[in-house]
């Protein structure tokens, strides 16, 4: 099935059950990113007037171990990786806005639960990319079956292989044609989460229907390009969206004839 933006919601939010063939064990690949702010950001208490008291850093910790035992559990997983976002992403240097949108103070306990999961969880901190770069050049060396790509981060599913939003309860198998598509289809409609633009005047509707007319990756190419008619917007806007399969894998026009 290809994932266009109409159809990541898959099947009833039902909680995941691993399958026997699972049981033996699974290694996932987890994104610490969404783990940590989401457990500093519910350490809070809503007072009767609207406004919120943060809660102990304790109980914002507590709930990042509660995530990673419930995922472990869940999954039945024999192993796992956690991968933390670091300083210098290089698509700061590419694009100075990338991301600049975001504005909202960070929830107060963020870095200690992100240190939490570094000391108690073995998470790795990369500097100079991405945690999403990390987690899909682990995911390419690993080979699709072999791990479980695990985050709610619609933008991972550029990548070939087993995807678990925990969230969601959703468990997902993404073909490399599927990967590419949503590759292409991503740099159409840019994302507005990380201050993308993508291609102007181009929304879902219209990238499903223009990348419908295409077979393959090839294919996507020429039409992300020619609806682009920009290939400076267009080869800028890839490499913001594009995550790495191997370290310093900045995605070129070269990358849509080895798909």
């Amino acid at each position: 099935m290809r994932l266009s933006s109409d159809t990541w919601r898959i099947g009833p939010r039902l909680r995941y059950v691993a399958t026997a063939n699972e049981r033996a064990g699974l290694h996932l690949i987890i994104d610490g990113d969404i783990v940590a702010f989401r457990a500093s950001a519910s350490a809070y208490r809503k007072n009767p007037d609207g406004s919120k008291t943060d809660l102990a850093e304790g109980i914002a910790r507590a709930r990042v171990d509660e995530t990673m035992a419930t995922l472990m559990e869940q999954m039945h997983a024999r192993s796992h990786s956690v991968y933390l976002s670091g300083d210098k992403n290089f698509r700061h240097f590419l694009d100075p806005t990338y991301k600049a949108n975001r504005v909202a103070p960070k929830p107060k306990w963020l870095e200690d639960c992100k240190e939490h999961l570094v000391t108690q969880w073995g998470g790795d901190v990369v500097n100079g990319y991405e945690a999403d770069d990390a987690m899909c050049m682990e995911a390419t060396e690993r080979g699709a079956g072999n791990c479980v790509i695990t985050s709610i981060d619609k933008d991972l599913r550029q990548i070939e292989g087993s995807h678990f939003d925990w969230v969601k309860q959703e468990r997902v198998d993404i073909s490399a044609l599927d990967a590419a598509y949503n590759f292409y289809y991503h740099v159409l409609v840019g994302d507005a989460a990380d201050n993308i633009k993508g291609c102007p005047k181009i929304g879902s509707v219209k990238a499903t229907n223009a990348l419908k007319t295409g077979t393959g990756p090839a294919d996507w190419f020429q039409i992300v390009r020619r609806l682009y008619n920009n290939d400076e917007s267009l080869l800028l806007n890839g490499q913001l969206i594009w995550l790495w399969r191997t370290e310093g894998d900045i995605w070129t026009f070269a990358h849509a004839h080895s798909d």
